[in-house]
């Protein structure tokens, strides 16, 4: 008795110590703060989320949320990859027009400055800046307005793309699209977990990432074909591309008005009874389908959670890999010695095929709650790809190229998995907005450094520089998310012994 007296006492005082911002101006209790004396009941009531429910009436559910949710927020994620990553397929048309035009290179080909590579990393500046303060309008507005908007408007930038006359007003639109796109992919992955259990993100999350992917991959085979539009109405074919692509991103953003769904409690294609199986799972699961306030004290409070950055270092080491594969890919595989043309169409097999680790890892993940061995043997895929395409003999061509497939593969499946892994770490609302937008800036970090780092004058050395940086980074990956694995284990023991309350609920642990 006197046992569960002293652990009930310091649960107290360890709530006590957790700052939480009121749910409103009125003096009721935070929603996120949980009575110790209910850490029996909330234990019982994880152990099945859907108790009380008919599961087929669960399952019915869910997959009217995840036809209604995943295949709009993919069409629009998969046209946001499309326009910001096209640039090297507009360049690479037509024996690369595009550098001559726009005074990109000089006229023997050789590297005129970075030009090419300020292109590219233009857009991620304002992209970084923005991430955090676009969660505030997606709030205020709702997904529908938000997300539909931003993506109608940066359709209407890369249409202007199109009719630019030199570099630097490539570069600064550029720039434009990274502002209006900083909205998406936050949004969408902050929505996504709005709806969901932890132990289904990883799979949705790779649902929504991997059908972006794969039909972005084929944009390359698409801009093959509309670069055969060259000097049609005296445009030339990196014109068409993105006059033509832009056209389409803004047919997507006014679908995204009709199908896209705001969160649970405004879901008009739910009946009542199917939104409180969606909400009582969520809270059941993590006690937070309650929206709360993003006040400055708790900005502060998540700003200094370590964890966060660790995940962010995570996305950005990934996407390393993944922005210098979409910006370069087609002048590696020029290295390789393949003609201008088939480079461009071999672009695509690689992204199709990443589709298959990327649910694989997924499932094994949401099953087997182990999220950092995942993490892990994704970066270890991109490492082994990385040093086959880069290192191998240059008469191993297909050695070459297959590595391309692993390199690829381990990027993209552990851009959504880092992210899963993130959402299954924290509770609150307000928190899930912030993570979403913090870890996804620092996606716009590594494609900044794809810029940098994979320099035009290193071309035709193979960019020794980007590749080493990445396999630097990504094994770096590989020693944390093991580190962190580790550390997430002690504090769930921690937890279970009454040392510590972690994210101010005596019932949540950590997944690993």
């Amino acid at each position: 008795m006197s046992h569960y007296s002293e652990k009930d006492e310091f649960h107290k005082q360890a709530k006590a110590e957790i700052h939480h911002s009121e749910r409103d101006d009125r003096s009721s209790p935070d929603p996120y703060q949980e009575r110790p004396e209910d850490l029996e009941d909330h234990r019982s009531r994880q152990v099945d989320i859907d108790h009380g429910f008919d599961p087929m009436e669960v399952n019915s559910t869910v997959r009217k949320v995840d036809f209604r949710l995943i295949p709009i927020l993919s069409a629009m994620y998969c046209i946001s990859l499309i326009d910001r990553t096209n640039l090297s397929l507009a360049r690479a048309a037509n024996k690369l027009q595009m550098n001559i035009d726009l005074d990109l290179a000089k006229a023997d080909g050789s590297s005129h400055g970075n030009r090419y590579g300020l292109a590219t990393i233009m857009f991620f500046i304002p992209y970084i800046i923005l991430e955090v303060p676009s969660q505030l309008g997606l709030r205020k507005f709702g997904a529908r307005w938000w997300l539909g908007t931003a993506t109608v408007l940066w359709g209407f930038v890369m249409i202007g793309m199109g009719f630019v006359k030199n570099w630097q007003s490539l570069v600064a639109l550029r720039a434009v699209l990274g502002v209006f796109e900083a909205c998406l992919f936050p949004g969408a992955a902050f929505l996504i977990s709005c709806w969901y259990p932890r132990h289904q993100m990883a799979m949705r999350n790779s649902f929504f990432y991997c059908l972006s992917i794969v039909l972005s991959g084929l944009s390359s085979i698409m801009a093959w074909g509309i670069s055969q539009l060259h000097k049609r109405q005296n445009l030339h074919g990196w014109q068409w591309i993105f006059i033509i692509q832009g056209a389409l991103t803004v047919f997507v953003g006014c679908m995204g008005y009709l199908f896209i769904t705001d969160f649970p409690d405004k879901a008009h294609f739910l009946s009542d009874h199917q939104k409180n199986i969606i909400i009582t799972r969520i809270q059941r699961d993590r006690g937070d389908a309650e929206v709360d306030k993003l006040t400055m004290p708790l900005f502060l409070e998540y700003i200094t959670d370590f964890k966060l950055w660790l995940f962010g270092f995570f996305f950005g080491s990934t996407t390393l890999g993944s922005y210098s594969l979409a910006y370069f890919l087609p002048g590696i595989l020029g290295q390789m010695g393949f003609s201008n043309a088939l480079a461009q169409i071999l672009v695509a097999p690689p992204y199709v095929w990443c589709i298959a680790p990327c649910v694989a890892v997924s499932i094994f993940s949401d099953r087997t709650r182990m999220r950092a061995a995942g993490v892990s043997f994704n970066a270890i895929c991109l490492i082994v790809g990385t040093c086959m395409y880069s290192q191998l003999p240059h008469a191993q061509k297909a050695a070459r190229y297959a590595g391309i497939f692993l390199a690829i593969g381990g990027c993209n499946s552990n851009v959504p998995l880092i992210l899963a892994w993130a959402q299954s770490s924290i509770r609150r609302q307000s928190k899930r907005g912030f993570a979403s937008a913090l870890i996804v800036a620092w996606g716009g970090v590594g494609g900044i450094l794809s810029g940098v780092a994979f320099m035009e004058k290193e071309a035709k050395k193979g960019y020794p520089t980007g590749v080493y940086l990445t396999l630097a980074l990504n094994t770096c990956v590989v020693l944390f998310s093991m580190s962190l694995m580790l550390y997430f284990k002690w504090m769930n023991r921690r937890a279970d012994r009454g040392l510590v309350v972690i994210e101010g609920s005596p019932a949540f642990r950590y997944q690993g």
